[in-house]
């Protein structure tokens, strides 16, 4: 069975069936994504603003991570499973989608990074800015940022 067939069969599903055919499916769904989105991108932006030396300077940078933790952990998980929704009602589209694979390596590369590397800086981070915080922080911003931007772009792009 190929991918493609898989997830044809999956969209089947009641549930994926109101998404795609209902009229409110899929705009409910996309905006429930969208909120996911904006919360971890909200919660991605105030971490790596703080390890930039940029804002929240006063708070030591565990403790940001600590508080912001859940809201990423929470963005995160409703951007996903949301995502997962609207991909499978239908997936023909998503998979002949160039912007949807730029989307789909972006945020592989985004999670990477952030388990690899941000993480790493995050633990080690010290009271003052530093240029190697800051470029991992613009780095980080510009993969988050970049899943967003290419979601969107599946609209546009063929």
């Amino acid at each position: 069975m190929s991918l493609l067939s898989f997830f044809q069969t999956v969209s089947l599903w009641a549930p994926i069936v109101w998404v795609r055919d209902s009229q409110y499916g899929m705009p409910a769904v996309q905006s429930v994504h969208l909120t996911g989105l904006t919360i971890l991108l909200a919660t991605m932006l105030a971490l790596n603003l703080r390890l930039a030396g940029l804002a929240l300077a006063t708070f030591e940078m565990r403790a940001v991570a600590r508080h912001l933790r859940p809201w990423m952990a929470g963005g995160a998980a409703t951007a996903i499973l949301s995502g997962f929704f609207i991909f499978v009602a239908t997936p023909g589209k998503y998979l002949g989608s160039y912007a949807f694979r730029v989307k789909m390596l972006t945020l592989l590369l985004a999670i990477l990074f952030h388990f690899l590397v941000l993480r790493s800086f995050v633990s080690n981070a010290g009271p003052r800015r530093t240029r190697a915080g800051a470029i991992v922080a613009f780095l980080s911003l510009t993969l988050w940022f970049g899943v967003g931007w290419a979601g969107r772009a599946i609209a546009f792009v063929p």
